[in-house]
């Protein structure tokens, strides 16, 4: 495994509660950003191609960011970092809003996983009690 994906894998372990045995079975990739598919897609030969799987972490020069994607398919798995919202919020937030949540005591600042009910909206980026939005526009509900 790529030393990239282990530090990624150890990120969402360490930020999320998700032991990074869960992907055991997963094939990953790096072009760029660490990229996830089945085993069976791992070892499906092409000569040339784009892209393998989904995009499952952005990598920058300030470490890893967790993507909207890989969050809605893994973060039912999450035992740290979830802030639950009501609906009123989470409306709010699925248009694109930052919001004002306060402090929880067992959150950490940081990337979190936004949720309302069993439903994982995405990521927002918690500080100072405000989540700050990071669901891509192009899933935001317009008006």
């Amino acid at each position: 495994m790529n030393s990239e994906v282990k530090r990624g894998l150890k990120y969402i372990e360490d930020r999320f509660g998700i032991p990074m045995d869960v992907f055991s079975n997963y094939s990953f990739f790096v072009q760029k950003d660490v990229w996830i598919g089945s085993q069976e897609m791992g070892n499906f030969e092409l000569k040339v191609f784009k892209r393998k799987g989904i995009r499952f972490l952005r990598i920058s020069k300030k470490g890893f960011k967790w993507t909207t994607a890989a969050m809605q398919i893994f973060g039912h798995l999450a035992s740290k970092n979830v802030i639950h919202l009501d609906e009123r919020e989470a409306m709010k937030f699925i248009r694109g809003h930052d919001i004002d949540v306060g402090n929880f005591e067992n959150v950490d600042e940081g990337q979190v996983i936004v949720k309302y009910g069993n439903d994982i909206l995405g990521s927002a980026i918690y500080r100072n009690g405000r989540l700050k939005n990071q669901i891509p526009k192009g899933r935001r509900i317009i008006n």
